[in-house]
Parts: structure tokens; sequence; C-alpha cells
């Protein structure tokens, strides 16, 4: 039996599931201070775990690989990227997908977008980080743009301003998809 596929970016009470994590996110760049803000435990023992149960990164990889693309793809702000996140109620069902940008980490901006939700009565119980693609040069707001108007034009009733689908499963591939080509245009124009 597989393993249910985890978001890296939670915080989880198992010890397991933590020390995959340690493993997981140290493998991709995260220093001990950020992984700190994920797992709560000290520095000096996120260093002493990932000693110790590097051994452990196959394993990590199974439980988190459904994010690792987009751990690779950006793993510190600063970059001007477009994402796509996709917001649960706390049963597991799906709200909406939101297109959008930002130049810090995708993980702190899907944080304040929780909070954002909450704080105006939108029951938020999980959110998923679906892609995160990085535009290079080009500000992001382009992309985000021309992917928002693909979706708008084929899904006006989901559409709510400025961004969010509601009731729509955005397909990450989909996505990508329109992203890469917006940036390929660009870049050969």
């Amino acid at each position: 039996m597989t393993e249910k596929k985890k978001n890296v970016f939670e915080t989880y009470d198992d010890i397991e599931t933590k020390r995959l994590q340690i493993v997981f996110l140290d493998s991709h760049g995260f220093d001990a201070e950020e992984i700190k803000k994920w797992t709560g435990y000290a520095v000096s023992t996120i260093k002493n775990y990932i000693r110790k149960f590097k051994d452990l990164i196959e394993k990590a990889k199974e439980t988190f690989y459904h994010i690792a693309q987009k751990v690779k793809q950006t793993i510190r702000g600063g970059k001007q990227l477009v994402y796509l996140y996709k917001f649960y109620d706390e049963e597991g069902n799906l709200l909406f997908s939101k297109v959008g940008t930002t130049t810090r980490l995708p993980e702190q901006r899907l944080q304040e977008e929780i909070n954002y939700y909450k704080k105006n009565g939108l029951k938020v119980g999980n959110a998923e980080i679906c892609s995160v693609i990085d535009c290079g040069e080009i500000p992001a707001e382009g992309a985000e743009s021309y992917s928002r108007a693909y979706f708008i034009r084929r899904y006006p009733e989901a559409f709510c301003k400025n961004d969010r689908f509601f009731g729509l499963n955005i397909s990450t591939r989909i996505f990508n998809r329109i992203v890469n080509d917006y940036l390929g245009d660009i870049a050969t124009a």
C-alpha cells in the first residue's frame, strides 16, 4: 500500500513525517532555520536529523514527490514568480483555484492567502501549491494575466475577481502549458 502524498509545507505531528520532511527540504536547499517553521524543532535538532536520517531520502521523495518540481523551480524568493494554488474546505472539498504572482517564497505567499481568506470568512481547511514558474526578467503579472484570461474565457461562471475560480479544479498541466507558451512567445518575439 502506498503512503498518501503529503504537502511538504504543512506542519505534522508524527515524528516519522517530520524526519522525512527535514531530509526532503534539506535536499532542496532549505536551511535549518527555514525548516524550523514547519517542524517546530530546534535548529540543532534539525541539523542532527539531516545527518542521522539522510538514508530516508528515497522515502521522503516518495512522500513529497508531487511537490518536488515546484520546490526545484523556486527555492528562494526575489524572483518574478507566477503560481497556481488550490484551496480546500475543512472536509477536503475544493473551494477554488487561484492564479497569482509573488516575488517571495511561494509558501510564504500561500500562508498570507490562507490568513486573508480565513480573516474574511472563508473556511479554508487546507491549500496546495500546484505550480510555481519563474518568469525570469519578465514581470510575472503578464503570465498571470495571460493564464487568467485563458481560464476566464473557458470558465466565465467560475471566475471571481481578481484571480480566483470557484469550484474549478484548474489542471496544473494546462496552467504550466499556458504560462510556458506565454514565456516562449515573449522569448522568441
